[in-house]
């Protein structure tokens, strides 16, 4: 048998690659085109022409006889500056308005009120028996000349320092004047005050505080004080 024989065959050498150098095209610049410059007419503005309107001043009118006095007293008037509001001209004439007339106080004199004695000697029993009962600033005031006003004659004050004493100087005054067929037309009890009203007098016992916080006497600071005891 015939051998066959198998033919290598050598690969092809690859050729080695040459790069060939890259050549610069020299840039041609383009001549820049100038356009003509297009000069706009110029516009001459008109200048503003100033007129001046001529003002004919009115001749002044003479005042008449009469009015000449009150015109020497008017009062001149300034001119107001361009731009400004001119300010209201004030006269400085005193006002012709008739003042109102003050109201008088009467004063009434106690001499020219009536005295009422029975009223009086009721004022000094209540003022005794709360003097008896410990009471402290036992005080008569004498109202006659506001009597029409108030309804009453005389007040009687007198500080007590509880209720319990209070209580004692009201009842104290109950069965004093009961002798005397007096009876009180109202009795009104409330913590740290007792008023016993007979009308003509009126009588108020409190405590020291409830007192000073009223203050009947400064109410009455025009009112006579009696002497009590």
């Amino acid at each position: 048998m015939a051998v066959k024989k198998k033919v290598i065959r050598a690969a092809p050498k690859k050729k080695p690659v040459v790069k060939k150098p890259a050549v610069k095209k020299p840039a041609v610049k383009k001549p820049a085109v100038k356009k003509p410059a297009v000069k706009k007419p110029a516009v001459k503005k008109a200048a503003p022409t100033s007129v001046k309107k001529a003002v004919k001043k009115a001749p002044a009118k003479k005042a008449p006889a009469k009015k000449a006095a009150a015109a020497s007293t008017a009062v001149p008037r300034k001119r107001a500056t361009v731009g400004r509001k001119a300010a209201p001209l004030k006269s400085k004439r005193p006002s012709t308005k008739a003042a109102a007339p003050k109201k008088r106080v009467l004063a009434v004199s106690r001499s020219s009120v009536p005295e009422n004695r029975e009223a009086l000697a009721l004022a000094h029993a209540i003022a005794t028996v709360a003097l008896d009962k410990k009471a402290t600033d036992v005080v008569i005031l004498d109202v006659r000349a506001r009597g029409a006003s108030v309804g009453y004659d005389y007040l009687v004050l007198a500080s007590g320092d509880s209720d319990v004493q209070l209580d004692a100087i009201k009842n104290g005054v109950a069965d004093a004047v009961g002798a005397t067929q007096r009876k009180p037309s109202s009795v009104e009890s409330a913590p740290d005050w007792v008023l016993v009203n007979f009308d003509d007098v009126v009588a108020h016992f409190f405590t020291p505080e409830k007192r000073q916080m009223y203050d009947l006497e400064g109410l009455w600071s025009d009112a006579e004080r009696i002497a009590v005891g």
